[in-house]
């Protein structure tokens, strides 16, 4: 990954995050996920599809693949998407948590067909806020 991202990006420096089931780099106001499992190969073909309808739907903002591709190898697959701004939230309150509420709602509001369509639908893990202002600025980590 670092050498696909030195080849389109020259001068972005990359550092590795923690992650689940996929390699997360951040570096240039983006993240990078690569899969490390089938079940991550499998939900990452899932929210390509349906986190740029979610983006519409959620009261909060969610990451939309900007690039998909598969690396030199010709199997790995990866996306790339604009890094949100905050900090992780673990226990939403006070505005933060009418935002999560309303999360909630429209993803249960997501018809099964809808659903059957994007091949399923995953939850967000992690939650982005802006302690200072006492607002969700994000969602990310989908399981």
């Amino acid at each position: 990954m670092r050498e696909l991202v030195a080849a389109v990006r020259p001068g972005v420096v990359l550092r590795e995050v923690e992650g689940i089931d996929e390699v997360v780099f951040q570096g240039g106001g983006e993240v990078f996920r690569l899969p490390l499992t089938e079940a991550a190969v499998a939900r990452q073909k899932v929210l390509v599809t349906a986190l740029p309808a979610l983006f519409a739907l959620l009261p909060v903002a969610v990451p939309s693949p900007r690039y998909v591709g598969v690396l030199a190898d010709g199997a790995t697959p990866f996306t790339a998407e604009k890094r949100l701004p905050g900090t992780p939230c673990e226990e939403p309150r006070g505005i933060a948590r009418g935002q999560w509420d309303g999360v909630q709602a429209a993803l249960e509001s997501v018809s099964p067909g809808q659903v059957r369509e994007w091949g399923g639908l995953f939850r967000p893990t992690l939650l982005l806020e802006d302690p200072t202002r006492g607002v969700l600025t994000g969602l990310v980590e989908w399981r």
